[in-house]
């Protein structure tokens, strides 16, 4: 990532270069009182662009996250929050009080809700005796959802959860996840823990699953339409086609394409992990920048995870995101070029020293998480960049530079 740091700090000259700057006077020439704001080839100064970005930047926030919370995230410049209650505090009033009580500590807005006891549910992925319940549940999720106002939520139809092995460390003993497809290996969701070679107690057809999912997803597309609610896929974690005995159906390009034609919902779409994708490397029939072109351009993306890893599959280690094999600032241009107008959240944040000295995020403060602000940072960077470089030179979906005419 060295070359690729140079390189960033030579870009941020084309700001620099966008200025309205007066000729090298006398050594005595007095500067202005107040400095002129940067300029584009617009007029517009370049601050305004990334405020008004469309690229909206979140966090993920506890649903009772408390006053001092919701300052740190005001200070490190977010204005957006998603929300993981459990089945018990999915209701519509108790999300519509949670969206308040965010707006009125420092006007964060709340762009989605994940109930997470139905993400990842067994009984519906694999059709096991309660599914019919389950989606009953599911349904009125998204009815409650609409009445509280939240339009977004992420869904993930892994039945054997996320799979790690022990974790490792990263850029000064920063602790990060990992994975060893061919060592030992863990899924987990919640409390329970998966092991092969059979996690969940037999072989699934690929047939049957996608016959699984049919059944959820046109049970549940139409109700998010009637509540104006949008569902994010998650790809599977990591995206193998096997795991333990278990398709994985949203492991490949074309596996997503085929779970969207089947859904046949405008409110059915992705919500790309970047870090998760970037573990498929070229194997997946798109990368991540393939990914965000196509339904991007579709306007089928509605969240981007952000995270990073040192390498694809078979093993890897998770990195900081200026670290890692993906190039985050191109994953930035290339949401401004399909003009996404989703939130991007940070997330597998490798664990920095936290204010007490110790291991771990958050510590006795659990407002204050520098690994999550650092994280924040550098991707309000980079978006900001994308932004400024957009405005001074368009750019093309195919990420090529829109030529100018001459003609005034």
């Amino acid at each position: 990532m060295k070359e690729n740091r140079r390189d960033f700090i030579r870009k941020t000259g084309v700001s620099l270069a966008a200025m309205s700057v007066g000729g090298v006077g006398s050594a005595v020439a007095a500067p202005p009182e107040k400095p002129a704001p940067r300029k584009n080839l617009s007029g517009d100064a370049l601050q305004e662009v990334a405020i008004k970005s469309t690229i909206r930047i979140a966090v993920q926030a506890p649903v009772e996250a408390t006053a001092t919370q919701m300052s740190f995230y005001q200070q490190m410049g977010v204005n957006h929050v998603t929300l993981w209650p459990d089945e018990t505090k999915a209701n519509a009033d108790n999300l519509a009080e949670k969206k308040k009580a965010f707006f009125a500590g420092g006007s964060l807005q709340v762009y989605g809700a994940n109930n997470i006891s139905l993400l990842n549910d067994e009984k519906i992925i694999l059709n096991l005796p309660g599914r019919d319940d389950r989606i009953e549940l599911y349904k009125q999720f998204l009815r409650d959802l609409g009445k509280a106002g939240i339009t977004y939520t992420t869904y993930s139809h892994s039945a054997n959860g996320v799979w790690n092995s022990a974790n490792t460390t990263t850029r000064s003993e920063a602790v990060a996840r990992s994975l060893d497809l061919n060592g030992d290996k863990t899924g987990q969701w919640g409390d329970k823990k998966y092991t092969g070679p059979l996690s969940n107690g037999r072989e699934y057809t690929t047939k049957e699953m996608w016959d699984n999912f049919e059944y959820f997803i046109k049970a549940v597309a139409p109700v998010a339409e009637q509540n104006n609610v949008r569902i994010g896929i998650l790809p599977d974690d990591p995206p193998v086609p096997v795991l333990a005995g278990v398709p994985r159906l949203f492991s490949s390009f074309e596996g997503y394409k085929h779970g969207l034609e089947l859904a046949k919902s405008p409110n059915v779409g992705v919500c790309l992990s970047v870090g998760t994708w970037a573990q498929g490397g070229n194997k997946l029939g798109k990368d991540v920048f393939g990914m965000i072109d196509y339904f991007g351009s579709q306007k089928k993306l509605f969240k981007v995870r952000i995270s990073n890893i040192d390498q694809p599959l078979p093993h890897y280690q998770g990195t900081f995101v200026d670290n890692g094999y993906i190039d985050i600032y191109k994953v930035m241009k290339a949401l401004k070029a399909v003009n996404f107008d989703g939130v991007v959240i940070a997330e597998n944040i490798p664990q920095m020293i936290t204010a007490g000295g110790g291991g771990g995020r958050g510590g006795a403060n659990t407002a204050y998480d520098p690994s999550l602000a650092w994280t924040v940072g550098y991707i309000k960077c980079l978006r900001d960049r994308a932004e400024e470089e957009a405005a001074i030179q368009p750019i093309a979906v195919n990420h090529k530079p829109v030529k100018k005419s001459n003609k005034s």
